[in-house]
C-alpha cells in the first residue's frame, strides 16, 4: 500500500514563547534548538532571533520519543538545549540523556519553563521502581508493535533468547494497539517494550521495561 506523508506544521508564531524563554537561557551562550515535526520548519526564525539576541544558535532538528540522536550529535557544542513545542516527554528524554540543561518554550501557551532536577529524579525513582519489581519476574512478555516505523520483530527475538538464556519464560505478542488493556488478560510477570518508548509511561499493572534497561536487570539479576 502506498502510503503519501503529508507535513502539518503549526502557524503560529513561536517567538512570543521564545522571548520568554530568554530570563532562562540567559547565562548560556551556545543553544541547541530541538523540536518535534510539527515546528521544524520554525527553527530558522528562532536561530535569526536568538542570534539577534547575542546567542550562537545550533540547530539540532528534531527529535521523537525514541530518538535524540539529534540532540547528541551536537551536546558537545552546546551551553543548553531550547526545546519549541508542548509536553515534557521530549524534552525530559534530552534531560536524562544530556549533561546539559534543557529549556521548553510551548508556543501554544506562549509560555518558558526549565526541565527541573525534581522531575528527572522523579522519573529515575519511577524507573527504579520497575526495574525492582520486574527483578522477581519469572515470564515475561515481549511486545511488538506492527505500526510502521515501530516494528522490531527482530530485537524481540533477541530479547526473548537473552531472557532464556537466563532461565526465563519469555513469549513475544504483537499487534497494532498496544496498551495496558489489551495486555490485562495475559498471565505474566512483567513486559519488555520494543514499540514506542513512552509507553512505560502508561499505568500497566505489572512492570514494563524499555530495552536498553533490559541491560541494567540482567545486571540486577547478576547480583542476586
Amino acid at each position: 500500500m502506498k502510503k503519501l506523508f503529508i507535513p502539518a506544521y503549526l502557524r503560529k508564531n513561536p517567538l512570543p514563547a521564545v522571548e520568554k524563554a530568554l530570563s532562562l537561557i540567559q547565562g548560556y551562550e551556545r543553544i541547541g534548538l530541538l523540536t518535534t515535526s510539527q515546528h521544524l520548519n520554525q527553527l530558522d526564525s528562532v536561530s535569526e532571533f536568538l542570534e539577534k539576541k547575542g546567542k550562537k544558535a545550533l540547530i539540532g532538528g528534531q527529535i521523537l520519543g525514541c530518538d535524540i540522536e539529534n540532540a547528541a550529535k551536537i551536546e558537545e557544542q552546546v551551553d543548553c538545549f531550547l526545546y519549541i513545542g508542548s509536553g515534557r516527554f521530549h524534552p525530559l528524554g534530552v534531560a536524562l540523556k544530556t549533561d546539559k540543561p534543557v529549556v521548553v518554550s510551548n508556543p501554544y501557551s506562549d509560555s518558558a519553563n526549565m526541565i527541573t532536577e525534581d522531575e528527572k529524579q522523579k522519573y529515575l525513582k519511577k524507573r527504579k521502581g520497575r526495574l525492582l519489581k520486574a527483578l522477581q519476574a519469572e515470564v515475561f512478555g515481549v511486545i511488538v508493535s506492527t505500526k510502521s516505523g515501530q516494528f522490531s520483530l527482530e530485537k524481540a527475538l533477541r530479547i526473548k533468547e537473552r531472557l532464556e538464556d537466563r532461565g526465563k519464560k519469555a513469549f513475544i505478542f504483537a499487534g497494532s494497539e498496544i496498551n495496558p488493556g489489551n495486555l490485562l488478560p495475559f498471565k505474566v510477570d512483567a513486559w519488555i517494550n520494543t514499540a514506542c518508548p513512552r509507553l512505560v509511561d502508561d499505568h500497566f499493572s505489572k512492570p514494563i521495561l524499555n530495552p536498553e534497561e533490559l541491560d541494567t536487570l540482567e545486571e540486577l539479576l547478576r547480583g542476586t
